[in-house]
């Protein structure tokens, strides 16, 4: 199959990039939480700052959710952070 060029090859992305970005945060905050076996608990180590840092792309500061270090992000109970609607 020949290679894909012009507008063709720019909208090959089934999600939008803000959509891709708010993927990689949520990536980001849970692959450096601490699960907490015993309370079912997953507890956020990095806050907000920390995962402007971790970034590699600058995005909008809006769409890094508001986490600080120790909060609960999802539990069994579902009163995490994340869980909430």
């Amino acid at each position: 199959m020949p290679p894909l060029s012009g507008a063709r090859a720019d909208s090959m992305h089934k999600r939008s990039e803000q959509r891709l970005q708010l993927r990689r945060i949520r990536n980001i905050l849970f692959s450096s939480c601490f699960y907490d076996k015993r309370v079912c608990e997953a507890v956020s180590r990095v806050s907000r700052s920390d995962v402007l840092g971790m970034l590699a792309e600058p995005v909008e500061v809006g769409l890094v959710p508001d986490v600080e270090k120790g909060e609960v992000l999802a539990d069994s109970r579902g009163l995490g952070s994340f869980q909430r609607r």
